[in-house]
């Protein structure tokens, strides 16, 4: 029996603004990282808004004090950052609509560029079956980042791995920026999230949702 799906895209659309932006200050304030590294992981988003350095470096870079944790003291870290600094900040509106898709028995899955080392403590909070997110390595270095066509593969590849055969027509998307487009356009019912104008115009006639 084929499944339906749907499908969740994370910063700005399930919480307003960056999720790493915010583990970044975190990490600041509670010391694990210098105004020194502060200072060089801000260059380094200037350098990669101005096209000189590649957006997995800065993900490395913004993960990298983790790294100088026990794996156990940064488990923790990601949990207790995830319950007070994340959950507390998602949109009402996009938890009821995860949970009516969840209670009809669709397929959830959160699908995110956001690190996979912090979004795994999202699972145990959320009606999720599973969440698909960039994968790091051992040391919190980027190995893969699962952005625009990536979701399409990965999601495909998840599905394949478990035997499951996908209800494109009647599975749903949700997505707030144009790199959500690729995953919105494998779905019957695709749904925009406070997008920017220029996405609106890119992703023309899809219906928009406006989440607070």
């Amino acid at each position: 029996m084929k499944r339906k799906l749907a499908l969740f895209d994370f910063d700005d659309t399930m919480i307003r603004g960056d999720s790493i932006a915010r583990l970044v200050r975190r990490l600041y304030t509670k010391g694990h990282l210098s105004t020194w590294g502060m200072l060089k992981i801000l260059w380094g988003t200037l350098m990669w808004k101005l096209g000189r350095l590649p957006v997995e470096e800065i993900k490395s870079r913004s993960l990298s004090p983790l790294a100088r944790m026990t794996r156990e003291e940064a488990a923790a870290f990601c949990r207790q950052f995830v319950e007070e600094e994340l959950v507390p900040r998602l949109y009402p509106d996009a938890q009821r609509q995860m949970q009516r898709h969840h209670d009809a028995g669709d397929l959830v899955l959160l699908v995110s560029a956001s690190p996979e080392s912090y979004l795994r403590y999202l699972k145990d909070l959320l009606p999720v079956a599973d969440i698909i997110a960039t994968r790091t390595d051992g040391q919190f270095r980027v190995v893969l980042n699962v952005v625009k066509d990536e979701k399409n593969r990965q999601i495909t590849l998840w599905l394949e791995e478990r035997g499951i055969e996908a209800d494109w027509a009647h599975s749903a998307a949700y997505g707030d920026s144009s790199n959500d487009l690729p995953m919105l356009g494998m779905v019957g019912n695709p749904r925009l999230v406070n997008p920017s104008r220029k996405t609106r115009k890119r992703g023309q006639g899809i219906p928009v949702l406006r989440w607070k």
